[in-house]
């Protein structure tokens, strides 16, 4: 009843749905064969969780954006799926219009999970160290750290990475959670204090 429901809201909404599936391993096959822009993907099935499947999906096919629906809400969980490549978490207690609304934004390069609990899902243990969560960036938000270390504005960033003040703030707004700061000049100063040419991405160093 949820695929029928989900198939029909996004075909309304002029999405083309190219496969609905009821196994994770299905899932990817169908990643695989249809190439789409993103994969709704449950987080329980009988056999287990979606974590290892999820993995392989980002790392198969990292143009597709994965969002991951799930009725567990522990942060733990949310960290694990995103750290695994999905671009969304969303709850099962959502409405279908929240659901095609994060999937749209998934598309779009946005990180769709509630803030309060993206906060929650990065809050970092001591003893994994202060970047603990920095493995956690998108490739975007990395761009945009790249940029707040050297004291772009937020509307230098969007015109440095060619993208809208909107969506650069956004970015700005995501990674400032992930890495547990309140602010441009708290993540500066983390990268300044912790970081070093090993914490970079390869194609963002030097």
């Amino acid at each position: 009843m949820l695929l029928d429901s989900l198939s029909a809201s996004l075909t309304a909404r002029g999405h083309d749905v190219v496969a609905a599936t009821v196994t994770a391993e299905a899932a990817l096959d169908a990643v695989g064969t249809h190439d789409p822009d993103v994969c709704l993907l449950d987080y329980c099935y009988p056999e287990g969780t979606c974590d290892v499947v999820l993995r392989r999906m980002t790392e198969l096919h990292p143009r597709t954006r994965v969002v991951v629906l799930s009725a567990t809400l522990e942060p733990h969980v949310v960290a694990a799926v995103l750290g695994a490549g999905a671009t969304g978490f969303v709850s099962k207690s959502r409405t279908i219009q929240d659901i095609c609304e994060a999937m749209d934004r998934a598309v779009q390069g946005h990180v769709t999970v509630d803030p309060q609990l993206l906060r929650q899902a990065f809050a970092a243990p001591v003893s994994k160290g202060p970047l603990w969560s920095a493995r956690f960036l998108t490739e975007r938000e990395w761009d945009v750290l790249r940029c707040i270390t050297r004291g772009l504005t937020t509307k230098q960033i969007a015109s440095e990475l060619g993208i809208r003040h909107a969506t650069a703030r956004t970015h700005v707004q995501h990674l400032l959670s992930k890495l547990g700061v309140h602010s441009r000049l708290e993540a500066a100063a983390l990268i300044s204090a912790h970081g070093d040419t090993e914490t970079w991405p390869q194609r963002l160093r030097g």
